[in-house]
């Protein structure tokens, strides 16, 4: 697993580097789009595991390297645990490039004075760490949901097959399920429990829930990328390449 994992980060490794290096560009023009420090870590976070999928099975197309790489010394097994730990890595490096870009503009923010408003609402404040902090947590749900969903398709098919079932596949599981409690008046039973939200975000806008609610994401990413690791294993087992 280890070997089969630096295999996989050796391939895109120039590729994070610019990712890296980017994304920190992207989050501090984002916070001065927006206004805020807030989004800026989250929307790169989720948009970095999406790319880990994509970008990881973009490089098994070019040139036969998804071929190649099963005559070296490792396994099918080894080669979608290595490819989940890509895309993980990939996802941490959007969270970290997103935090850094916005820690960055506040601390100019600090010193010099910007346009308008920007060195008020750009000020490093418990407030906009704590959002910061929680917009990580709720978008890396988000991302590894997304690239768990696609990246089973991206190793049964293959990137260029994988297109054409994604989008089918996308609209069933996320609005399908929507149309039908819309339909039947299913969403009327959730109403019971908003009083359990309402206390669970007035948690989380404490210091110490934004840092829960971080740790318990990335639990769940974790989950949600195992689960969906334990489905590639068995659909690229059979896989013909």
């Amino acid at each position: 697993m280890k070997r089969a994992y630096q295999v996989e980060m050796a391939v895109i490794r120039n590729y994070t580097r610019q990712l890296f290096g980017l994304g920190i560009f992207v989050a501090a023009c984002t916070c001065v789009g927006m206004q805020s420090l807030a989004g800026a870590p989250g929307v790169l976070t989720c948009m970095y595991f999406i790319m880990g999928a994509l970008a990881t099975s973009a490089y098994d197309e070019q040139n036969n390297w998804g071929l190649y790489r099963l005559a070296m010394p490792f396994n099918r097994h080894e080669v979608v645990l290595a490819r989940y730990g890509a895309i993980a890595t990939i996802g941490l490096i959007g969270m970290a490039a997103g935090m850094i870009g916005a820690l960055a503009l506040s601390a100019i923010a600090t010193v010099a004075p910007l346009p308008g408003d920007l060195s008020a609402t750009l000020g490093l404040t418990q407030d906009n760490i704590q959002a910061m902090v929680f917009s990580c947590a709720l978008c890396a749900i988000v991302g590894s949901g997304v690239a768990a969903i696609e990246t089973p398709i991206y190793l049964r098919f293959g990137q260029t097959k994988a297109t054409q079932w994604i989008p089918m596949i996308s609209v069933l599981l996320f609005i399908s399920p929507a149309i039908i409690l819309g339909a039947t008046g299913g969403l009327g039973n959730f109403a019971g429990i908003a009083d359990t939200i309402r206390g669970i975000f007035a948690f989380i806008e404490t210091p110490v829930g934004a840092a829960v609610s971080l740790v318990v994401a990335l639990a769940v990413s974790a989950i949600i990328l195992g689960i969906s690791a334990a489905i590639s294993l068995a659909l690229y087992d059979r896989r013909e390449l």
